[in-house]
């Protein structure tokens, strides 16, 4: 089970999270979000245990091609609308691309297919009246009924209490977790106690 912590923006707190060594680590560049990186050097800091992805939503192109190269992004996550050929555009840079898509109750088939050729990987979250984290679950097991075989990651209400809830999913695809809200002190600062508790559990 693969580990991606999101939602980071302290250097102090970055060095201290990549000591327990996640597979990634996200970067949310969504001005409307609680932990939007506004201000921020990677510069020195070691990443070669743990590669970094970029979150954005609806962002223009330009502005995203221009942070893969200012952070040395390996990938970017999609949590917008937008289209199968602007991921296309983001292949030729040699980034990964998760695309994201937000449940309620059911699948949203017909989008997951029109992304399949061009995402790298699916993330499930939990459908929210704002982009981004809820801190809140659907039901996992939904996910048993994709017709779809790309290597997916699970977002939404994420805990220590509820990871033994995760043996409801039994998908190929199942590759790894999302984690954010659960595992912090306040937006931005995550909490390497439980932290190290959970990535000892996965």
């Amino acid at each position: 089970m693969k580990l991606k912590v999101c939602g980071m923006r302290e250097v102090t707190n970055i060095k201290s999270v990549l000591a327990l060594k996640p597979d990634l680590m996200g970067f949310i560049f969504y001005p409307q979000s609680k932990r939007f990186v506004e201000a921020l050097s990677l510069e020195g800091i070691d990443f070669r245990s743990t590669q970094k992805v970029g979150v954005f939503v609806n962002e223009p192109l330009d502005s995203v091609i221009e942070k893969i190269k200012t952070f040395g992004l390996d990938y970017v996550q999609l949590h917008g609308d937008e289209p199968p050929s602007y991921l296309a555009n983001l292949k030729y840079l040699g980034v990964k691309v998760i695309k994201v898509f937000r449940i309620k109750d059911q699948l949203p088939i017909d989008q997951m297919s029109a992304f399949e050729q061009e995402a790298d990987y699916f993330l499930y979250d939990t459908l929210s009246h704002e982009y981004g984290g809820s801190g809140k679950r659907f039901k996992w097991n939904i996910l048993n009924e994709s017709p779809s075989s790309k290597p997916f990651w699970l977002s939404g209400g994420l805990s220590l209490e509820s990871l033994k809830m995760l043996n409801s999913i039994n998908h190929r695809g199942f590759i790894g977790i999302d984690v954010n809200s659960k595992f912090e002190d306040y937006p931005g600062m995550k909490n390497i106690e439980l932290l190290g508790a959970l990535k000892k559990s996965l």
